[in-house]
């Protein structure tokens, strides 16, 4: 059988002993291939493998088939990649909606994309949406799980809302047999013991993304509560309070004007607080998605310049706590979308029971592909989604097991496909993962995480 190099291999870097670094974004192997094997997989389309009788280059043969560095000649990979993202895309195994039960909130971020609205999930809109629920249930016995994610506006600000359909979307899930998730994306203000104990002993909810933009000063600047309070102070020691029960994730976001204190930052979230386990951290750039982002463009960093920011940050997480930073390294599991807005059994709802794709997208009328109370149909903006290809761009790249084009926003805005910041970065990311693997070798993994 002929053989040829995976388009999907990048190499990462060479090594002083002329051996290489190789990661392959379809399998997450990353791994170092010796100079005797280099010549066979440099030359693999002209070699027959089977006359090969070194019996340790016949062993590394097989790990390069095993883990996809070279496959057979008559693959399309891409192809491969293509019919596994549109079987994913529709395999209605999973319901998953994102419920703002508000959009009103407590902050007033200037960087936030989402319009204001007073308006909350009326008790007619609740029980409209567990009729909504349990319909998908009757007409899709495919289903698996149901995956909530609290959202909003500020969710927490509705909590009654979030406590009455938690109560009934589990009952629906015990009567199916099958699992129920929850997460809750908030600004932490309202999360304190008693709720986060209550979230996750009887809403089940797992998991809460919580955001810290800098320290005191810097963070109270930009993530600014409407009544003038220190939101710093507030934030942090609730996530000092919540159930342990509740995995935390620490967002913090990041541009140019606050980008030069996350050093200090990072210390403090390790040195100071014992954080990195639970709760860990991790940073995302700022981006202007709309209009509604008080923000210049000029102050958002591009993903070069981020991917740059961020590597550097993880270098010194890595240094001050190994554990937490180990988290963030490759391999990366492949995916088959970009993100669940792609996917059928999507729903991003708003307060008034209209559905979103994207929650990029949720309380602009304008993007809404259905309503909660009216029968289910393929209106056009949700056809958009459905049916949403990958740019021809994205199709050449070596990335596209771990990106799948990026988010779709700028895709079905006719824009050009936008690399996520993750590209810029990786191959360092993958070299410091190779320094600890050498610091591993050498000697017992240290753990200093303090909890």
């Amino acid at each position: 059988m002929k053989y040829k190099r995976s388009r999907y291999n990048v190499e990462v870097d060479k090594l002083e002993d002329g051996k290489k670094l190789i990661y392959n974004t379809y399998t997450g192997v990353f791994g170092i291939m010796d100079i005797e094997t280099q010549n066979i997989y440099e030359d693999i389309e002209n070699t027959d493998i089977s006359n090969i009788d070194n019996i340790e280059l016949q062993k590394n043969i097989n790990i390069m088939k095993n883990t996809r560095y070279i496959v057979p000649a008559e693959i399309d990979e891409l192809s491969s990649v293509r019919l596994q993202r549109a079987s994913s895309r529709y395999t209605n195994q999973v319901l998953s909606l994102t419920i703002a039960p508000t959009l009103d909130c407590n902050m007033a971020c200037p960087y936030c994309y989402e319009g204001k609205s007073k308006l909350v999930m009326s008790e007619e809109t609740q029980n409209d949406l567990v009729k909504f629920v349990k319909s998908h249930f009757e007409r899709y016995p495919s289903i698996k799980s149901l995956s909530i994610c609290w959202y909003g506006g500020e969710p927490l600000m509705q909590k009654e809302a979030i406590y009455n359909l938690s109560e009934k979307f589990i009952e629906i899930c015990n009567e199916e047999k099958i699992p129920y998730y929850a997460n809750i994306v908030t600004n932490g203000v309202f999360l304190d013991a008693e709720t986060s104990k209550k979230l996750v002993n009887d809403c089940k909810v797992s998991s809460a993304q919580i955001t810290i933009d800098g320290m005191r000063d810097t963070h109270n600047k930009r993530r600014i509560l409407m009544n003038g309070e220190d939101s710093f102070g507030v934030i942090v020691s609730n996530i000092d309070n919540c159930d342990k029960g509740m995995q935390i994730a620490i967002r913090v976001n990041v541009d140019k004007e606050n980008s030069k204190e996350i050093e200090k930052l990072t210390k403090f979230f390790i040195e100071e607080k014992g954080w990195g386990h639970n709760p860990m951290f991790y940073f995302a750039p700022v981006g202007k998605y709309n209009e509604s982002c008080d923000i210049e463009e000029v102050t958002c960093m591009k993903g070069p310049e981020f991917a740059s920011e961020n590597n550097q940050y993880l270098k010194l997480n890595y240094s001050l706590n190994r554990e937490s930073a180990l988290k963030h390294f490759y391999p990366k599991v492949k995916k088959t979308t970009f993100c669940s807005a792609e996917n059928t059994l999507n729903y991003v709802i708003d307060p008034q029971g209209y559905y979103y794709n994207c929650w990029h997208h949720v309380g602009d009328s304008d993007f809404k592909t259905g309503d909660i109370k009216a029968p289910f149909m393929p209106t056009e903006k949700y056809m958009e989604w459905m049916l949403l290809d990958l740019s021809v761009k994205c199709e050449k790249c070596e990335y596209l097991p771990l990106c799948q084009g990026g988010c779709g926003v700028y895709r079905l805005g006719g824009e050009e496909a936008q690399c996520h910041y993750s590209y810029y970065g990786y191959k360092e990311t993958l070299k410091l993962a190779y320094e600890d693997y050498k610091l591993r070798k050498s000697k017992p993994a240290h753990k200093n995480i303090k909890n």
